[in-house]
């Protein structure tokens, strides 16, 4: 079903948002292990829904009617019962490339190509793991993973996180790395972040007070310190704040004031 929309004597044809409809999981290009879930959302269902992965004509049944406030939230449905669910082990399609295409009433109207990875078999039992990550999702922060066979997966059991670091005179920061700080602006006190990306772009958010007086616009992310001085010299502060970026993509913290 369509809709026509009337601008300036065009009549131009539009999809309706009935038709609208996101396989989520699995995604195209996906790489997927363990049990987890099938889902996704369709504006409207005319019957069942089901999924079909391989062509091997076994229609998977996937409720229909789960609450995705993210999507009406985004316009992309007139109501949030739009959600589709199942619980499925990825081990039992096996190692390798699969497609699934998801059906209503028999009609497919989704498909998706993804990649299953398996520990060896469809459902490991009788294991168990402790692993360390370092320096995730941030350098110095740590994780510790624990293997689940309920899930199938590793799951997060402790973190250790560097936080941040304090913004002081001479700190370089990596890729990924960030400190904070404040300063008293007009009496109010301030608080900000310097961040450097994974792309090695600095970045720098500040926080102010509902009460202050002046509105501050989004400040971008930069590449070289010129950029950062080009962009604080509207606010009168370029030469009290300094940062050089290094060859490494590190940024080095020259100065900053701690009143202005």
């Amino acid at each position: 079903m369509s809709f026509f929309l009337r601008l300036f004597g065009f009549v131009v044809l539009l999809p309706s948002l009935a038709h609208a409809a996101t396989l989520e999981i699995p995604g195209n290009g996906a790489k997927l292990s363990g049990v987890s879930v099938i889902s996704g959302w369709k504006c409207e269902a005319e019957g069942d829904l089901t999924i079909v992965f391989n062509d091997d004509g076994k229609h998977i049944p996937l409720l229909y009617g789960t609450e995705r406030t993210d999507v009406l939230n985004a316009g992309a449905c007139d109501s949030a019962d739009v959600g589709f669910v199942a619980i499925w082990n990825w081990g039992n399609l096996g190692d390798g490339e699969h497609t699934a295409v998801a059906y209503d009433n028999g009609v497919p109207f989704a498909e998706s190509t993804f990649t299953v990875t398996t520990p060896g078999t469809g459902f490991l039992t009788g294991a168990s793991k402790q692993v360390t990550v370092e320096d995730f999702p941030m350098l110095g922060d740590s994780m510790v993973l624990e293997w689940n066979q309920g899930t199938q997966h590793f799951e997060i059991v402790d973190f250790m996180g560097s936080g941040p670091f304090e913004c002081v005179e001479g700190l370089t920061l990596h890729p990924g790395e960030m400190c904070s700080g404040s300063l008293v602006v007009f009496g109010y006190e301030i608080d900000f972040s310097f961040a450097v990306n994974a792309d090695g772009q600095g970045c720098v958010e500040v926080e102010v007070p509902p009460e202050f007086p002046v509105i501050i616009p989004e400040i971008p992310c930069f590449n070289t310190g010129q950029e950062l001085e080009d962009i604080l010299s509207p606010f009168g502060v370029s030469d009290d704040v300094d940062a050089t970026k290094n060859a490494d993509g590190s940024w080095t913290i020259n100065s900053f004031p701690t009143e202005l």
